[in-house]
């Protein structure tokens, strides 16, 4: 009994004014161990069996715990949006390629599924068209500010067809990563091969353009499913607009931030056909008119005049 009441003493004992105590240190308990702690105690309450002296000590260890315990509660399937990762390196045609590349690779190793197989198709197309000189970026200006890619052909010709891209995109591909600006890249080595299959004439511009933007759609699904990566960079730059001191910095950010949202709108359609022919009108397209003469065609999606 002396040892017993010895225990009992030192428990409810407080500490002596000339022994300070040290803070306790810090430990961390979710509420599924709390829980499980007071189910025990309320069990030791319930049992005949069991003393009030071990339920005094158990409700002592109990509660002279919480001061030195920091409750934590587990968030259940959390993780961080997606984010495109930018290098601020001004792109590339090469680097473009690259990145579809590994984009096409991180698919495959990522999901049962195999890539679309014509967006496949329209990736080796793009890379056939580099390996031939006829994907380029326009080094003569011939394209409008908001012309960022163009399919130039023959009437005549099935083959032989060009590629220029705006050299802006260069610079477009900077600030949002190459792996976006590629999905002009897709658009028009699509044009590319719906001209060498002879489906893309001058009479059918919608069509030609329902396709190319149908295999643009399948290319931002591929390396954005979840469209995380379009939002939160969208969302980086556009609120570094109103800071931006430069000018031309300026100009380039928002002319990035339109290209975005135009790509979104590309998204949104979901890849079916009246919704993308709804697009292609909404871009000013319309079958049997030309920039070029007869004997020179050429696809060129742009962006809205804004940008």
């Amino acid at each position: 009994m002396a040892s017993l009441a010895a225990v009992l003493l030192l428990i409810a004992s407080p500490v002596l004014a000339d022994e300070p105590a040290s803070a306790p240190a810090q430990s961390f308990v979710d509420p599924a161990m709390l829980s499980a702690r007071a189910d025990a105690l309320r069990d030791a309450v319930a049992d005949a069996s069991v003393s009030n002296i071990k339920i005094k000590e158990s409700a002592h260890g109990f509660f002279d715990r919480l001061p030195a315990e920091t409750l934590v509660v587990p968030v259940r399937g959390y993780r961080r949006m997606e984010q495109e990762k930018v290098d601020g390196k001004l792109g590339s045609i090469v680097g473009m390629q690259e990145a579809a590349d590994a984009r096409i690779a991180e698919w495959k190793r990522t999901h049962k599924e195999p890539p679309p197989p014509e967006l496949e198709a329209t990736v080796a197309e793009a890379r056939a068209l580099h390996d031939d000189k006829r994907l380029s970026f326009d080094a003569e200006g011939q394209l409008s500010p908001n012309q960022m890619g163009i399919f130039k052909y023959m009437r005549d010709s099935l083959s032989g067809g060009i590629v220029k891209l705006n050299e802006r995109m260069a610079v477009m591909g900077a600030i949002v990563g190459e792996a976006f600006t590629y999905a002009t890249v897709a658009h028009e080595a699509q044009h590319a091969l719906d001209r060498a299959a002879g489906r893309l004439t001058p009479e059918q511009e919608i069509a030609g353009e329902i396709s190319a933007f149908r295999v643009q759609y399948l290319w931002l699904k591929l390396m954005d499913p979840s469209g995380e990566r379009m939002l939160t960079l969208h969302a980086r730059l556009k609120s570094r607009i109103p800071r931006e001191q430069d000018e031309d910095v300026k100009k380039a950010l928002t002319e990035a931030v339109v290209y975005l949202e135009h790509l979104s709108d590309v998204v949104s359609t979901n890849g079916k056909d009246d919704e993308l022919k709804k697009l292609v009108l909404k871009l000013g397209y319309s079958d049997g008119k030309h920039e070029h003469s007869d004997d020179d065609h050429g696809r060129a999606p742009a962006l809205p005049p804004s940008a």
